[in-house]
């Protein structure tokens, strides 16, 4: 056989070969791993973050330079990309960095974090004015 018809029957099989492996992985690549759980930012916030900064986020008193995350004043000043990178490098010597952390989990923790400064929703209404019913509980 000429080195011509020898090379082209071995790039024949790879081809095939290439084509099967293929046709067998695709199938598998769109098969569902699992069903989507929602991110929940209170839950990753209880289990990384609670600890230091309390359920609440107002910082435990025995942890030493812990901020409160409900001093509006100061998250005001913080930009999401700088609490995001605090959360992933941490503060030494007393916060620890949580590099482990995909976008989207940090999206959805910050976001927590920013919800725990911002007033309660009836007081962003203001009093009630004179007179008006209260509403039944």
């Amino acid at each position: 056989m000429p080195y011509d018809s020898l090379a082209r029957a071995h790039r024949s099989r790879r081809t095939g070969r290439l084509a099967l492996l293929a046709a067998l992985l695709l199938p598998a690549c769109s098969e569902p791993t699992g069903p989507e759980k929602p991110i929940d930012g209170a839950r990753l916030y209880a289990q990384h973050c609670a600890r230091c900064h309390g359920p609440d986020g107002k910082g435990l008193k025995e942890v030493p330079g812990v901020r409160d995350l409900t001093d509006a004043n100061l998250m005001g000043m913080l930009t999401d990309d700088r609490v995001k990178a605090t959360i992933r490098m941490g503060k030494p010597p007393t916060m620890p960095a949580f590099a482990h952390f995909a976008e989207p989990s940090l999206k959805v923790l910050v976001a927590f974090v920013r919800q725990l400064s911002s007033p309660p929703a009836a007081a962003l209404a203001g009093p009630a004015p004179l007179g008006a019913t209260p509403p039944a509980p």
